[in-house]
């Protein structure tokens, strides 16, 4: 599978995507991890303008289901773990407020529990005296969503996680939840609870840097990918065998950040960015009769994506990549002659 590039938006150091629906169809936004601007793509994903001004650091931006033309944001957090000033933000019809204040924060995402919408956040650390420094354990909260404005009240519910780096809202073994992963594992939040105490489960015992699901190798049931350790240089696919996750096939990657798994046009497959090293974006492709040995393509070559994800647009699956080697919004679309 060859693809071919087309540069959407030029910009310093972008690292969030996101979507949100808007008149034209799904829009797709690009934050830098410095100091600027977000932008908005909508199709044909052409080109960008500026969605809002600043105040850039962002670290993440993902959709309200229940409010598909809005977002929300983690920004305030600059490159060189300077993310004291982190907080949690709300953009709405291109106006951007702060919603909450979370130092050091880095994932969020919109679930329902027990009758709620709610805001889970989580944070890498409590705070931090030098990009080393790793003493004081971040934690995973929660904000009950619903009025229109004021702030986010968050409150906690998993502590004492270390390099809290990893998160998903999906379902693992028929049950919705949040997987966090963290030096201390891979952990389930469980959704289908109620009540004011969440509970948790170790997944995983070794540290986890980020986790997708998806079912590789089409028995009909879930694998889990991870990266490991924290922005680690193994990718690996771990297949349910009675009570344990065992790990079936593994990569080497160097640096490894956003790890995506399902169906690409129509295999099913892995997409991982290298940050470091060959810094090559890369594509795994698995299949029913050999789900250990897939396909490896090369979508770019150097691209160094901080964060990708996937959209399916006149009739192909797109990959959109916030390529920090060349300073770049991408979009990456399979069946051509090659890369430009």
């Amino acid at each position: 599978m060859r693809f071919e590039a087309t540069v959407i938006h030029r910009m310093g150091m972008p690292y969030a995507l996101g979507t949100f629906q808007g008149k034209a169809g799904v829009s797709v936004v690009c934050a830098t991890e410095d100091h600027g601007p977000a932008v908005v793509s909508q199709p044909p994903y052409a080109s960008a303008r500026t969605l809002v001004d600043g105040p850039g650091g962002c670290m993440a931006l993902v959709s309200d289901p229940d409010a598909p033309a809005e977002l929300w944001a983690v920004m305030g957090c600059f490159v060189g773990y300077r993310f004291q000033g982190g907080g949690i933000y709300r953009i709405r019809g291109g106006e951007l407020s702060r919603a909450a204040d979370l130092p050091f924060a880095h994932r969020i995402g919109v679930v329902r529990r027990g009758g709620s919408r709610l805001l889970v956040a989580a944070n890498l650390a409590a705070d931090k005296k030098d990009a080393a420094d790793w003493t004081r354990p971040g934690a995973v909260y929660a904000a009950e969503l619903g009025a229109p404005e004021g702030r986010l009240v968050l409150e906690p519910v998993l502590e004492g996680v270390h390099r809290n780096h990893g998160f998903l809202v999906t379902q693992l073994e028929g049950k919705d939840c949040v997987l966090i992963g963290c030096a201390e594992g891979l952990f389930a939040l469980d959704l289908e609870a109620g009540g004011p105490g969440w509970t948790s489960r170790q997944v995983l015992p070794q540290e986890v840097s980020e986790v997708a699901v998806a079912d590789l190798d089409g028995d009909g049931a879930d694998e889990l990918v991870t990266i490991e350790p924290f922005h680690g240089s193994a990718l690996r696919v771990y297949h349910r065998s009675g009570k344990r996750w065992e790990p079936f096939w593994e990569a080497e990657i160097s640096f490894g950040h956003c790890v995506l798994a399902g169906a690409f046009q129509g295999q099913q497959s892995v997409l991982v960015s290298n940050r470091t090293g060959s810094k090559d974006l890369l594509l795994f492709q698995f299949s029913r009769e050999n789900p250990s040995r897939p396909a490896r393509v090369v979508v770019d070559a150097g691209a160094a994506a901080a964060n990708m994800l996937v959209l399916r647009w006149d009739g192909r699956d797109r990959i959109f990549s916030a390529n920090q080697a060349a300073g770049a919004l991408v979009m990456y679309t399979p069946g051509s002659p090659g890369v430009s």
